[in-house]
């Protein structure tokens, strides 16, 4: 009788498993609640960094797409937005002024956007016209890191990195939120 338990529970749960749809995507909850954490952590963009500000030339094209053809490039593109913010943040002191909850909830979500969305990766035509909208993030995210390290760390450079990111955040979701799931 043990047997037959066990079996019809094995049973159950991979029939459970094998019958999930998934689709391989972005997810638009998550990338909107990573956007909020990462707002709320820090407020409103402090007076006293406005000389300290930085232009940091955004890579709009990576995101863009002008034919269906292309919807996979933009997918794999905001797919390593999220692994670039998150080596970004690994390879960084954290920000000591800001909310810390906030700023590892932020740190998680991102986490997990790339773990649940890794399969993007492996779509070949997603590599098409990706090497010229990954070469554009590549030198973004070089600027961000750069000015973190040129400005020790500082508060003020975390707050133009954070802004940064967040402007990344909000095109994504207002320019791109129907690619994701």
């Amino acid at each position: 009788m043990n047997f037959l338990r066990v079996a019809l529970c094995t049973f159950l749960c991979f029939a459970r498993v094998w019958s999930m749809p998934t689709r391989c995507a972005v997810s638009k909850d998550l990338m909107k609640e990573s956007h909020a954490l990462l707002e709320a952590a820090g407020g409103l963009f402090p007076m006293q960094c406005l000389k300290e500000k930085v232009v940091v030339a955004f890579p709009q094209n990576a995101f863009e797409s002008e034919n269906a053809d292309q919807v996979a490039g933009v997918e794999r593109a905001v797919y390593q937005t999220l692994e670039n913010i998150d080596a970004l943040l690994e390879s960084s002191s954290d920000p000591g002024q800001w909310d810390t909850k906030k700023w590892n909830d932020f740190r998680g979500l991102v986490y997990r956007q790339i773990e649940d969305s890794r399969c993007i990766t492996s779509r070949p035509e997603a590599a098409q016209d990706f090497p010229s909208r990954e070469a554009s993030l590549k030198g973004y995210f070089e600027t961000l890191s750069s000015t973190l390290k040129e400005k020790d760390f500082s508060f003020c450079a975390w707050e133009i990195v954070r802004n940064e990111i967040l402007q990344t955040l909000k095109f994504i979701l207002d320019h791109n939120s129907d690619i994701m799931s």
